[in-house]
C-alpha cells in the first residue's frame, strides 16, 4: 500500500501540514513548545492504543540498548533526531494526530514525498509520502525542502516501512534510505516499556523482534561508539552481518 495524497494538500517533493503564515503565526504568539520526549512518550500511548507500529530505530536503538537511555544524564539528547520506524497504515494514524500535536505541543509536521512518474500535471496529481519528520515550531525556520529538521528539540522521524511484492515476500523496505529487512527481524513489534531516570512516566517504546540482529547487519560492532551511519540501501534479508 502507497501513501497517496492529493495536490489540493500537498505539494511535490516536501510539505508541512500547516501554511508559512500559520506557522509565523505561532511564531508570534510566543507558543511553548514541549520537549521531544513528552511528545514522543504521548505519541506512543496513542499508538499502542490502536494497536499501530512506531518502533525505535537505527541511532536510537543503539542508544536505547547499548546506553539504556535515550538522553543523557545532564539531560542532553544523544541525536539531533529520534528515528522510528512505522507501517504505513500507521503512518497514516500518526499524521491524523497532527492537530493534537499542533494545538497542545506546539509541533506539526513535514512530509517528504516521492513524485509519480509521467508529465508534470501528472506527477503533481498524486504524490507518494516516503517519509516525515514530527517537529517543534520552535527554533525551526519554515522551508518545504527536503533536509534534516533544525529545531529547538530533536525532530521525530518516521521512516515507512513496505512490503515489495510476492515475488519477495517476507520482505519489507524502508522507502528513503532503501534498507531492505527481513520483516521477521522487524515484526511483530515487541512491548519495551522503559523507566528512564529524569523522566516522570513510563515510555511504552516498541523495538523490533530481532533488534541485536538487525543492528549487527547494519552497523557491524555497535556495542563500541562509532561516529560512522551505516550505508544507505543496506541489505539485512540473512542472518550475513556486516563486517
Amino acid at each position: 500500500q502507497h501513501l497517496q495524497f492529493q495536490q489540493s494538500h500537498f505539494g511535490c517533493g516536501a510539505d508541512y501540514f500547516r501554511s508559512n503564515l500559520e506557522w509565523e503565526q505561532k511564531t508570534q504568539q510566543q507558543t511553548i513548545c514541549s520537549p521531544t520526549l513528552e511528545v514522543f512518550s504521548w505519541l506512543m500511548d496513542q499508538v499502542n492504543s490502536r494497536n499501530s507500529i512506531m518502533m525505535i530505530a537505527y541511532g536510537e536503538l543503539i542508544h536505547l540498548l547499548r546506553e539504556k537511555a535515550l538522553i543523557r544524564s545532564d539531560g542532553t539528547y544523544y541525536d539531533d533526531d529520534f528515528d522510528t520506524w512505522v507501517t504505513p497504515s500507521s503512518f497514516e494514524t500518526i499524521l491524523k494526530l497532527e492537530p493534537y500535536l499542533w494545538n497542545n505541543f506546539g509541533w506539526s509536521i513535514r512530509v517528504i514525498f516521492r513524485c509519480s512518474e509521467g508529465t508534470e500535471e501528472e506527477r503533481h496529481k498524486t504524490n507518494i509520502a516516503i517519509f516525515a519528520q514530527i517537529l517543534p515550531v520552535c527554533g525551526h525556520q519554515y522551508k518545504a525542502v527536503m533536509e534534516k529538521a533544525v529545531a529547538k528539540y530533536p525532530a521525530i522521524e518516521m521512516y515507512v516501512l513496505q512490503s515489495i511484492g510476492h515475488e519477495q515476500e517476507g520482505i519489507l523496505r524502508e522507502n528513503w534510505q532503501g534498507d531492505f529487512f527481513a520483516e521477521d527481524w522487524l515484526l511483530p513489534a515487541k512491548p519495551f516499556p522503559f523507566d528512564m531516570p529524569g523522566f516522570n512516566k513510563t515510555l511504552n517504546l516498541q523495538i523490533p523482534a530481532q533488534s541485536e540482529k538487525l543492528l549487527d547487519c547494519m552497523y557491524g560492532n555497535w556495542h563500541v561508539y562509532s561516529k560512522e551511519h551505516h550505508d544507505w540501501g543496506t541489505n539485512c534479508t540473512s542472518s550475513i552481518a556486516k563486517s
